[in-house]
């Protein structure tokens, strides 16, 4: 009887023993996982860019047209350029609210149309908020009028390639 125990508690024992080995060479060789791969970006899009323009192009034009009146108003240090400042950024910060949602909508697959469209889009709110009437013009003021400008011209010009002017 006491052989039969003896014998019992050696084959536990290899028991465990092979269960932990084979424990340990399970957990050794990684489980392949399958890894997400962002979606390529592209340049151009012919339908999904003149959709996109298409649906821009008015918003577009109204933001270009209240710029350049904003600008007219007189020189940035002139009463009349600072009194404007306020209905400007509540415009452009409308404006963006408005334009935005489009660019969602419109966003896939991402190219070359949707990122200097958002660039623009966060350019012009830039440019906008950082404006206040009573502490006068910044030395940042004209370099991010500018940066946002030269962001304009990806939707500009793929819309035009589309055959959307604005």
């Amino acid at each position: 009887m006491v052989s039969s125990v003896v014998m019992a508690v050696v084959l536990a024992v290899a028991a465990l023993v092979l269960s932990i080995i084979t424990a340990v060479r399970d957990t050794s060789t990684p489980i392949a996982l399958p890894v997400p791969h962002p979606e390529e970006e592209q340049l151009f899009v012919e339908g999904a860019d003149k959709s996109l323009c298409e649906v821009i192009a008015p918003l577009m034009r109204e933001q270009s047209d209240r710029t350049r009146n904003f600008q007219n108003t007189g020189d940035p240090a002139s009463p009349e350029r600072l009194s404007a400042i306020p209905n400007y950024k509540s415009e452009t910060l409308r404006w963006a609210e408005r334009i935005q949602p489009l660019l969602n909508e419109h966003a896939q697959p991402p190219r070359y149309l949707t990122r200097t469209l958002q660039r623009y889009i966060d350019g012009m709110l830039l440019y906008s908020e950082n404006m206040y009437p009573e502490r006068g013009p910044d030395s940042f003021d004209n370099a991010t009028y500018e940066s946002a400008i030269v962001d304009y011209g990806g939707p500009l010009g793929t819309c035009y390639k589309v055959g959307i002017r604005w």
